[in-house]
């Protein structure tokens, strides 16, 4: 969805992963252009060829991450399934995402904070192809989901995801298949009619 936004060049890749890195390391406070440019192996004049900025760079990290999160979602949702089976697919392809991607949980608060991350998500919510707006829409039409906007049905269900695993890492514990099944659950519940 975001790919024709985020550049493809492995150097300008490297970049913004450094950039993330050290956002989780020093927080976004405490990034420049130097910092990302020494973790990244690169020259700062090389950020200069792929962003025009540091701002810039870091809407473009934004970019990138909500690109790589669809993508993990797009690879596992399948509409053709029963409504709760494509709900616990769509968690378990957050969950697996954020496992793979912890720098992006321990970030997710300091993103929010930028420009770029408001606008890319209120996007979102305007994409019917995304596969949660699908989902809800496909719920809503069957009577199944309730009839509440798609965000907020995402902050009711699969935010809690995004908590969890936020708490799950500050407190250095792993919850169990079974809780997470549970709370799928639990969660589905807190949509649906």
């Amino acid at each position: 969805m975001f790919k024709q936004n985020v550049p493809q060049n492995e150097v300008a890749l490297r970049i913004l992963k450094a950039a993330d890195v050290l956002m989780a390391r020093e927080g976004v406070q405490n990034l420049s252009t130097h910092k990302i440019a020494k973790e990244a192996g690169v020259s700062v004049g090389t950020i200069y060829l792929y962003f025009k900025d540091k701002d810039h760079l870091l809407n473009q990290l934004v970019l990138y991450l909500f690109d790589a999160f669809q993508t993990a979602i797009d690879q596992e949702y399948h509409a053709d399934l029963p409504l709760f089976e494509q709900y616990q697919k769509l968690w378990h392809a957050s969950w697996q995402f954020m496992l793979d991607n912890p720098n992006i949980v321990k970030n997710m608060h300091q993103y929010e904070s930028l420009l770029q991350f408001q606008t890319t998500m209120k996007n979102c919510m305007s994409v019917e192809e995304l596969p949660w707006n699908t989902f809800i829409k496909r719920g809503q039409s069957q009577k199944i989901i309730a009839s509440l906007p798609p965000f907020v049905l995402y902050a009711i269900s699969m935010r809690t995801a995004w908590e969890l695993m936020y708490q799950q890492m500050m407190l250095e514990q792993s919850y169990s298949s079974e809780m997470i099944d549970e709370v799928i659950l639990r969660t589905w519940k807190a949509i649906t009619i």
